[in-house]
């Protein structure tokens, strides 16, 4: 090699491990190289593969961020919802839209949307008993009494009336009642025919007690009393509904049990069509299983019933058809007894019809002479040795 090809290399040199280390770091992050280090800790080249299946180098810095990055990500994604659904839920409250008791709560509370769902749904509630408070409130006295004790009367009026008298007997105004001789008079009146005076009886004891001057002191002393019996009559008259209403939950309960009770008992509803195991389940199971749920009441339906309630008229309709037929008929002891005798006629009818075809169908494809009154009278001649059969085997 001659001396002009060794200055070609001139000026160059060999770079040791660490040397070219920081040299690379240098280049990347465009700080000055760091302080030497060992061998084994300077540089690691580790051969990876590019989402394309190429192969690379990556440095430990750069597989370290990789994998914090790849196991932060998730949590991240994760803070960054409960965030958004936290402001979300801050703002719609400070705009009025949803309403929280205590405001402290709301930080509390996780961020997300079944936090969100929960607000609203009480938001709901507290607007609609709001409404009702409101409502109430615009009411008059009497119809405000009304209310309270509506529950306790079967009849409307009976309620109504009631309401009058408590609130009449607990906002008497007594300066009016000293200044109203017929007020006097009417006030003394109830209080004795709630003792069981006849109206006679009654009117002379009024005289009696205007005569002598103590009719004011007996209707004022009167008040009292009667707001008393008018508050003991509305307790009575909840107590016997309740009591009423207990005895035909009762009852229902029984008639139910008594139901259920039949069937397993039941060998058959229809003669010749025995009842097992399976058949009773599944008529149980037909009037206990509800199949409907009424949006807007909550009543649920078994099958029967929401058939009904569909279509009442046409309902109705089978019913009384079903009846005419003969599918409801009783005993003398009131039991029923179907009659499925017009039935039977219909499927041997329908039944010799179907097997007229077949016969006919049979016979065409043979000689074909036979015409089809020959092919009924042969059908019916076969089902009557069926049931002549049968009748023997009975």
């Amino acid at each position: 090699m001659s001396l002009e090809e060794n200055d070609l290399f001139d000026g160059l040199q060999i770079m040791s491990a660490s040397e070219l280390n920081s040299a690379v770091k240098g280049e990347t992050s465009g700080e000055e190289p760091a302080a030497e280090t060992t061998a084994s800790e300077e540089f690691e080249l580790t051969p990876v593969k590019s989402e394309s299946g190429e192969s690379g180098i990556t440095t430990p810095e750069a597989k370290a961020a990789t994998q914090t990055t790849t196991s932060t990500e998730p949590k991240t994604d994760v803070s960054k919802n409960e965030t958004v659904y936290k402001a979300l839920m801050k703002e719609l409250v400070n705009a009025g839209v949803l309403t929280v008791e205590e405001v402290e709560k709301l930080d509390e509370m996780p961020g997300t949307f079944d936090s969100i769902k929960e607000l609203v749904n009480k938001t709901v509630e507290t607007n609609v008993k709001t409404k009702e408070d409101n409502w109430k409130k615009s009411l008059s006295p009497e119809k405000k009494r009304f209310l309270e004790i509506e529950d306790a009367f079967d009849e409307t009026d009976q309620a109504i009336l009631m309401a009058q008298r408590l609130e009449f007997f607990e906002n008497v105004d007594q300066e009016k009642v000293k200044e109203s001789e017929d007020l006097q008079k009417q006030i003394y009146y109830e209080l004795l025919k709630s003792k069981n005076f006849s109206d006679q009886d009654a009117i002379e004891a009024i005289n009696d007690a205007e005569a002598i001057g103590k009719l004011e002191e007996k209707a004022l002393k009167a008040i009292p009393e009667l707001k008393s019996q008018a508050n003991q009559y509305v307790q009575y008259a909840k107590e016997q509904k309740e009591q009423k209403t207990k005895q035909e939950v009762e009852e229902q309960e029984k008639a139910f049990k008594s139901l259920l009770d039949n069937i397993d008992g039941r060998d058959q509803f229809i003669d010749g069509l025995n009842l097992n195991k399976i058949s009773k389940d599944k008529l149980k199971n037909n009037i206990l299983n509800p199949v409907h749920t009424d949006p807007k009441t909550g009543r649920e339906y078994n099958s029967l019933m929401y058939k009904q309630m569909r279509n009442p008229v046409e309902f109705e309709m089978l019913i009384n058809y079903y009846d005419t037929l003969g599918l409801f008929n009783l005993d003398k002891e009131g039991k029923f007894r179907p009659d499925i005798s017009k039935l039977k006629t219909v499927a041997k009818t329908a039944a010799i019809n179907e097997l007229d075809k077949v016969i006919a169908a049979e016979e065409e494809r043979g000689v074909g002479r036979n015409t089809s009154v020959e092919t009924s009278q042969k059908t019916e001649g076969i089902l009557g040795l069926l049931e002549k059969a049968m009748n023997k085997n009975k």
